[in-house]
């Protein structure tokens, strides 16, 4: 009985196991055929077959995770073949589903829009329901102008309830175009408010007339600008006329506005006025004159002295601006800076016991802005020039820790390993751009489907993520946008991920490196590229204001002399501008004592600025002639340039 009884548990556990390595082998085999389907099937329907593309879609198995994309693309093709009824019912099954995928909601959204299309009155309810379920995301925007228009095109029988039907209406329109004025629905939503008839308010009618701006109807826009108030429109108006390049009406709108009104109105738009003000006049410098006489007292007067502090060159009286700068506006957007100026004013000067209160207070008062990095740095330097060694030291460790993407961690890390010489890296070990984010392939779906390079739905279902946008960017071959977005999205995160992270591949791209690599010369292939990158963004075709063309940003004149003298004969004229920037490079560092430093200054400012400055500057070290660079521009260059080798030598 016993026996029995063992062999029976034996066999139960042997079930069990035989059952579920039956169910494991059948779901590895459905995942297995369902990217091998899905696959297929997506090659059908970039080819527009999109009947083939229909059927084979559907024979992705029902236990694959591809299943839901997969119905998606049904839908699609359904769509694409003018099969609305079709299309719904695909919606429908993945709408239906307990899934909690990002599918769900774009296919609510997209099932609505057919159902309106075909006039079906659930409509309305998907809709509502996207709005309450969804309230932030641009599908229940969107749900707002079909709103507004599933009432326009259902208007009540009881002439008593139409005017309430219209205000609704008019309601979900100005809705849509509070929180999407430049929207793709914003015109078609304006047109229909036009047709409403309904009164409008002031705001009702600046709300337009800024849309309208924002898609660039300048004459529209001043229409309705002019049924507002000018104490609350005036930088609308003022910006709208130097739109219409009527830059004295823009002038007189500034002038006004700043003097009477500005209390009120949004900084962000009295620092836009103030710029398209500035840039109104033949010289910059004569309209900030111009706006300092004016002696604004509200919003924007602080941005005024800041501008107008940026203009000032003589070292006493710059100092004296910044100072003025701080101590009227403490707490100002611009007070930080007008600090940091301040700062390195009496670090140049030697002054260090000053500009180390000054740092304290810097450091204390503002611990995360731009200019953090630079004063945490010099802090280091002066705590080294006083010999207070391990404090310097530390203060360069805290550089590198808290900013290790900046061009002062690139200084820190020199000052700390000075046995490695100005250039820590001389060759890199180039790796692909892949997908930015290291998921299991088996068990997340947007990497799933970018492995099988499903970039639409994968843009799609990741509208709101800067990285994969970049990384499709990067996909499509348009190299320029992605490095643009990689950038601008790690900008925003407080904190930077290590260097191994694969999102830091998409904002520094190794493009052209091998082209680099061969025409280098004696150059450090690192330099070349971060010039590139700096230059063009890796715009083969980018043409600058003064006619500098290709990666490399070469004059002309520069790149035919080149070309004619060295015989480069390469037809690939991409690699041809990439060889002439390394010559030329190759020509500043010789006659600049083969510094790396100088040449990149040259690279930008021009051989005889730098030449000039060897002779008008005073400095003992690198860190010192890079703070005096008189050019602005050139001297942000050279701390891009170098900020963006450290980058390449620590990612790669």
């Amino acid at each position: 009985m016993r026996r029995r009884r063992k062999f029976d548990i034996y066999l139960v556990i042997v079930l069990f196991v035989v059952t579920i390595g039956y169910f494991i082998y059948n779901q590895t085999s459905s995942e297995s055929r369902g990217i091998s389907i899905y696959s297929d099937a997506l090659k059908l329907y970039k080819t527009n077959d999109f009947d083939s593309a229909f059927q084979q879609f559907g024979k992705v198995p029902s236990s694959s995770s591809l299943k839901q994309p997969a119905l998606f693309r049904q839908a699609r093709c359904a769509t694409n073949m003018d099969r609305k009824d079709l299309a719904i019912k695909k919606y429908k099954k993945i709408v239906h589903s307990n899934s909690k995928t990002s599918i769900v909601p774009i296919s609510l959204y997209n099932m609505a829009v057919l159902m309106f299309e075909t006039e079906d009155k659930g409509a309305k309810k998907l809709f509502q329901k996207i709005i309450k379920k969804y309230p932030e995301s641009g599908y229940a925007i969107a749900s707002n102008y079909y709103l507004g228009m599933i009432e326009c095109a259902n208007p009540p029988k009881n002439p008593k309830r139409i005017e309430k039907s219209k205000e609704k209406a008019v309601n979900y329109f100005k809705i849509y175009l509070e929180k999407a004025p430049d929207g793709r629905f914003a015109i078609n939503a304006i047109t229909e408010i036009k047709k409403l008839n309904t009164k409008l308010t002031n705001y009702d009618n600046l709300l337009i007339a800024k849309s309208y701006y924002l898609n660039g109807e300048y004459e529209h826009a001043k229409e309705y600008l002019n049924k507002t108030t000018l104490s609350e429109s005036w930088a609308d108006f003022a910006k709208n006329e130097f739109k219409l390049n009527n830059k004295e009406k823009g002038i007189y709108y500034t002038e006004t506005g700043l003097t009477k009104y500005s209390q009120t109105t949004e900084l962000a738009d009295i620092y836009d006025v103030i710029d398209n003000y500035t840039r109104a006049f033949p010289a910059r410098k004569e309209g900030i004159t111009k706006l300092v006489n004016l002696k604004p007292v509200s919003n924007g007067a602080d941005y005024i002295a800041y501008l107008n502090c940026t203009e000032v060159v003589s070292g006493d009286f710059k100092e004296a601006c910044y100072r003025t700068l701080y101590e009227k506006y403490p707490n100002g957007q611009f007070s930080a800076d007008a600090l940091y100026n301040l700062f390195i004013t009496k670090y140049l000067q030697k002054k260090y016991y000053d500009a180390q209160r000054l740092g304290f207070l810097h450091l204390k008062k503002f611990p995360n802005v731009k200019s953090s990095p630079a004063v945490t740095y010099y802090m280091a330097k002066i705590s080294y020039k006083l010999k207070h060694y391990e404090s310097a030291n530390s203060y360069f460790k805290q550089v590198l820790a808290s900013y290790p993407d900046s061009y002062y961690a690139f200084r820190a890390n020199y000052n700390l390993h000075k046995d490695d010489g100005f250039m820590p890296f001389l060759e890199i070990s180039p790796k692909p751009v892949v997908f930015p984010y290291k998921k299991s392939l088996d068990s997340n779906l947007v990497v799933k489907l970018a492995y099988l390079k499903d970039y639409d739905l994968v843009e799609e279902l990741c509208k709101n993520d800067k990285f994969i946008q970049s990384w499709i960017a990067y996909e499509k071959g348009n190299y320029t946008i992605s490095a643009l977005l990689a950038r601008n999205a790690m900008e925003e995160l407080d904190t930077k991920p290590c260097f191994s992270d694969l999102r830091w591949r998409l904002v520094y791209p190794l493009h052209y490196f091998e082209v680099v690599d061969k025409v280098k010369g004696n150059n450090n292939p690192i330099i070349l590229e971060s010039i590139i990158k700096e230059e063009s963004h890796f715009n083969p075709n980018a043409l600058s204001a003064v006619g500098a063309t290709g990666l490399m940003q070469i004059m002309p004149a520069t790149y035919n002399e080149i070309v004619k003298n060295n015989q480069l004969t390469t037809p690939d004229s991409t690699a041809k501008n990439i060889a002439a920037g390394s010559i030329y490079y190759t020509s500043l560092k010789r006659a600049l004592g083969h510094k790396d430093l100088y040449a990149v200054s040259a690279y930008n400012g021009g051989i005889g600025s730098v030449t000039n400055w060897f002779s008008k500057l005073i400095y003992n070290d690198t860190d010192e002639f890079v703070e005096q660079i008189p050019y602005p521009e050139t001297k942000n260059y050279v701390k891009k340039v170098f900020r963006t080798y450290w980058m390449y030598g620590n990612i790669y």
